[in-house]
This record gives C-alpha cells, structure tokens and sequence, in this order.
C-alpha cells in the first residue's frame, strides 16, 4: 500500500512508516527485523519518533495520533480531539509534547504523558 509518512529515531535504530493499509511499520535497522503496529481505523497519514527514540507517534485519516512504546510495540496513548483527519505531527524537542495539523484547520499542541 501506498506509505503516506516515514520517520527516523534519533538513534538511529529504527525507520517507521505509516501508509494506506492502516499500519504503522517498524523496521529495527541492528536486528534486520520488522513489526507492523495496528489499531487506526483509516489511512495513517503522518508518523514522528520522540527524542528519545523510545516512542513513535502515528496519525490517521480516523482523526486520531496514537502513541506507540517502540520496545513493547503496544499503543500507550490514543489523542482524540480533531474533527477531521490529522495530516501532520511532530514532537517537540522537550520530548514532553507534539504538534498535530488537520484537516479541520486546527493545529493542536498534545501532551504526551497526559493527552
């Protein structure tokens, strides 16, 4: 399927990707190895790793950004509160926040421990 976003975590060890499947792909770049994270409902448009490489967060057509532990591969966190499909993220370097764009016209700043 068509892949929508691609993200590299400082580290260096990990390439995610989201694409129209509704997948989020991990690829450990040391193990040769790859996972696919699932749980969006539509197209994962966008995916950003924190600055400690430890989290990925996707974001989807189904107007969520969800936030993945890179070690476990489960979802931690799902941020609703966009009206329509999230296009874009990014963490912000305090590795505490994210910025998210939609096609709502909105862009919202996201705490990642709390939402």
């Amino acid at each position: 399927d068509f892949i929508q976003g691609v993200a590299v975590t400082p580290n260096g060890r990990h390439i995610v990707s989201g694409s129209d499947d509704k997948t989020i792909k991990v690829w450990n770049l040391n193990r040769k190895e790859e996972r696919a994270l699932e749980g969006h409902t539509f197209s994962v448009r966008a995916v950003t790793a924190t600055p400690s490489s430890s989290h990925v967060a996707s974001s989807s057509e189904d107007c969520t950004i969800k936030v993945w532990n890179l070690d476990t591969g489960k979802q931690e966190r799902a941020l609703e509160g966009h009206a329509d499909y999230v296009s874009t993220i990014a963490t912000i370097p305090d590795g505490i926040h994210l910025v998210s764009g939609s096609g709502d016209k909105t862009i919202k700043v996201w705490n990642l421990n709390t939402g």
